[in-house]
This record gives C-alpha cells, structure tokens and sequence, in this order.
C-alpha cells in the first residue's frame, strides 16, 4: 500500500513548491547580475559624447598618415601581475617608426573603465618595437588603445586582441 498525502497539506506545499521556485530564481538571477560589479558607468561620458567631432578628426589624421601597429601580448611568469605587451609600429612605406612617446591603456570590452595604463618604452634592439607593462592577466578580449607621439605627429589606434591563457 503506497502513501499518499491528503490534499489539504499536498495541495499548499505545491504551492509554497512554486513559490519557491519563483523567489529562487529570482535571487539566482539577482546574484548573476552583480557577479562582475553590477552596471558601468562610462566616467565623464558627457565630456567624451560633447568632444566627439574633435575625437573623430584625431583618429581620422592618425589613419592619413598611414602607419599600421602591430601588438603582441607576450607570457607572463606564474607570480607577476604585469605583462609586456609590445607594440610595432611601421609608416605608409613600411619603414619602422622611431621616436615614438606615448601611452597605452588597456581595457576590457565589456567594462567601462580603465583597467591600466603605462608608458610606452622603446625595446632597444629593435626599431619601431615598444613595450609597456600593462595588468593583461585573464584570457579574452583585450582593447589597448595606444598615444603616441613624434614630433608634430600624433598617432592614435585603438586594437583589440584575444589574448590567450
């Protein structure tokens, strides 16, 4: 002979059953949402929207004078919270591009913000190579958005790169 329970006590746990359900997956849902720091904000987002036109011509000058980069993000050792990421940039004709001083920032897509920013430093053995030592420590997608400066050029490229395990 099988159990059954009474309708007056199966019929109100289904109920509490579905209840439950809904409130769990509702907290579930809640948690999921905040796991990576909730919503971003962009900082000075009006500032940026405000100077687009002066944006837009900045980065339309760096492409007229023909340069193209190259990135690589290079391993790191098992205990360092810095990577060199290196940088070769080469003019319309090809020849590497000496001289350069700038910045690089490095961000997530999906963030807002900054994740770090460090100088551009020339490698010595190479011309037309720089480094900077940027915080790029999870695997996905990278953007390093380069500035750089040589004499009355200004260079700026934003590259995105998946950088690897």
């Amino acid at each position: 002979m099988r159990y059954r329970l009474p309708p007056h006590i199966a019929w109100p746990l289904f109920i509490v059953a579905i209840l439950l359900t809904g409130i769990t997956s509702a907290v579930v849902t809640m948690i999921a949402a905040h796991s990576d720091g909730g919503a971003q904000v962009i900082e000075d987002y009006y500032e940026k929207a405000s100077n687009w036109d002066a944006i837009a011509a900045r980065r339309a000058a760096s492409r007229a004078l023909g340069w193209t980069t190259a990135v690589q993000v290079l391993d790191r050792a098992p205990s360092a919270s810095l990577r060199a990421v290196q940088f070769t940039v080469h003019d319309a004709d090809g020849a590497p591009v000496t001289g350069l001083t700038g910045t690089v920032q490095a961000r997530r897509p999906e963030r807002a913000g900054v994740v770090g920013e460090a100088p551009l430093v020339p490698v010595d053995e190479v011309p037309g190579r720089y480094e900077a030592m940027l915080p790029v420590l999870r695997p996905g997608l990278w953007d390093f958005d380069l500035l750089a400066r040589r004499g009355e050029d200004v260079y700026e490229i934003s590259l995105r790169r998946d950088v690897p395990r």
